[in-house]
């Protein structure tokens, strides 16, 4: 239990800093953190409580295509993300500035953040504890469809990106490596973190 609850804060810690380094980086958030970002802009919250806002949502999506009770217990989740990802861009990147930066140096950002995203989902997914409802969308579709990991990922942020553009949010080259890689590389991270656990 210790280990698994060390993988989970770890691996949550791990992707809301790659999330803020891509936010950063200016190329162009991941699908729905772009929605997140145009939706904080439009209602004045943090993008942390628009992301428990939209991941409340998602939670009983998710129920709905599963036909089961909504996962509430994922609700710690939810909002631990939510303080984590704003305790990253508000406190330890509040100070990074990257626009001045060349682009070859932001794309370097970029793709360090998209990696740190695919390791900390990877890793905080193998705990098995609650997921959040996007992520535990993403492992619905699986089973009820029976996808491989990087399809569910790649259908569900294609239409975050799609919803993103519509809100005005930050989408932008980056955006579409999201879509098109990101869920291959959580896939490659999940096996390998699966293995870490096993031997420790």
């Amino acid at each position: 239990m210790i280990k698994k609850s060390i993988f989970y804060i770890v691996g949550m810690f791990i992707a809301c800093m790659g999330v803020g380094l891509v936010l950063k980086s200016n190329i162009g958030a991941g699908p729905w953190d772009a929605f997140y970002m145009g939706a904080s802009e439009k209602i004045g919250l943090s993008i942390g409580i628009c992301v428990i806002i939209g991941q409340m949502v998602f939670l009983l999506m998710n129920s709905l295509l599963l036909k089961n009770r909504p996962a509430f217990e994922s609700v710690i989740t939810i909002v631990l993300w939510g303080f984590i990802l704003d305790f990253c861009l508000g406190i330890l990147l509040k100070n990074v500035y990257l626009a001045d930066l060349s682009l070859l140096s932001k794309w370097l950002f970029f793709l360090t953040g998209v990696m740190l995203i695919g390791v900390g989902i990877g890793v905080y997914l193998i705990s098995r504890f609650p997921a959040m409802p996007y992520d535990g969308m993403m492992m619905a579709l699986v089973k009820r469809f029976g996808l491989k990991i990087n399809v569910s990922r790649t259908i569900l942020e294609g239409i975050g990106l799609l919803a993103a553009y519509l809100l005005g949010g930050p989408v932008g080259m980056g955006s579409i490596i999201f879509v098109l890689f990101l869920g291959t590389f959580i896939q490659i991270c999940n096996r390998g973190a699966e293995k870490v656990l096993l031997k420790v």
